[in-house]
């Protein structure tokens, strides 16, 4: 789950690149402001090439890079979403690369190890592994990215190291040094997403009429859930209808129990509750969290005369969510009553 940060809001306040996430299995997504947009020819042209870290989530990249000289000189292009890892801060620079094209869409660069490689001309040779699904907790999946020192140049260079020790990045970042370079996607807009409000979280929501079998909801938590974490479909497919997933927290007075008063003093109340309730398209679903398969949690609606529908969600959205209902007093456990 993760909060967004304005570019415009980092550049004036630099101690938030080591600002850690709230909580546990969070991040930060940085937005492309219009503050923080740069411009070139007397401000007639946006500059599209980044020039320092940290890159944007609501921009498609592309990793340019040149080879050879002179007329035999060829310029390669690898359009990339980058998603900075769980649990650390910005000034990390770790991020999970996802591919936006071709027959591996919507997967995630993976780092070769040493075991991988083989004798070429009597040379060890570096072997790109095959992209995957993303796996947040599969470090070679993670990528480090850092500035290249350009000499005197307006170009700005990165340069990129696998986390794992022994591993090496996929050779379009493996690359000694390349450009980055970004557009605005179509299918999708980030916008402002903080966490949680705790003081509108602490606040009672107003109790509806007697009339009414509930309140209206109020938000008190927003954040943003990349589709690497939601199993709903194709991972093309996915990438392409939702990138980013909104999820909120709400809070509001529902009616469990009623009886008859008769001008007494005293109530009785005999209920049985559930702890949680899972629903999905608006009707109750169950949630199989023991039967989790590759660290994915699975939700089903009930079987209707329409068919079931199911979706998953990865093991660490599910403590996530968990996590932030136990710090607004909710009591968990294995009991479900």
């Amino acid at each position: 789950m993760y909060v967004t940060r304005p570019l415009s809001q980092l550049r004036k306040f630099p101690e938030l690149f080591s600002e850690s996430p709230e909580g546990p299995n969070s991040g930060h997504l940085v937005i492309q402001d219009e503050e923080s947009e740069t411009y070139s020819c007397f401000g007639l042209f946006k500059n599209h090439m980044l020039k320092e870290l940290p890159f944007p989530q609501n921009k498609e990249l592309t990793v340019r890079y040149t080879r050879g000289m002179g007329e035999n000189q060829t310029t390669y292009s690898h359009p990339v979403f980058l998603i900075p890892a769980l649990n650390h801060p910005l000034d990390r620079s770790r991020y999970y690369a996802i591919l936006t094209r071709g027959k591996h869409k919507g997967e995630a660069f993976t780092c070769s190890k040493e075991e991988d490689m083989t004798v070429c001309c009597f040379c060890l040779c570096i072997n790109d592994a095959k992209p995957r699904q993303c796996d947040p907790q599969n470090i070679y999946q993670q990528i480090w990215i850092g500035p290249c020192v350009s000499g005197f140049t307006s170009r700005a260079y990165f340069w990129a190291a696998s986390v794992a020790s022994d591993g090496f990045p996929p050779s379009c970042l493996r690359q000694e040094r390349w450009t980055m370079h970004m557009k605005t996607p179509r299918d999708f807009n980030l916008g402002r997403a903080q966490g949680v409000d705790c003081t509108l979280r602490a606040r009672l929501p107003v109790l509806p009429q007697l009339s009414l079998p509930r309140s209206e909801p109020v938000v008190v938590g927003k954040w943003y859930c990349p589709f690497i974490f939601v199993k709903d479909g194709r991972l093309k497919d996915q990438m392409e209808s939702s990138m980013y997933y909104e999820m909120t927290l709400e809070q509001r007075w529902e009616r469990i129990f009623t009886c008859q008063n008769n001008a007494g003093n005293l109530v009785a109340i005999d209920v049985i509750l559930e702890k949680e309730e899972v629903f999905v398209l608006r009707t109750k679903g169950v949630m199989n969290e023991r039967n989790t398969v590759d660290g994915i949690v699975w939700f089903a609606s009930s079987v209707n005369l329409g068919g079931q529908t199911s979706f998953g969600l990865r093991v660490e959205v599910v403590q996530r969510m968990k996590w932030e209902q136990e710090r607004g007093g909710w009591i968990g456990g294995e009991e479900k009553r």
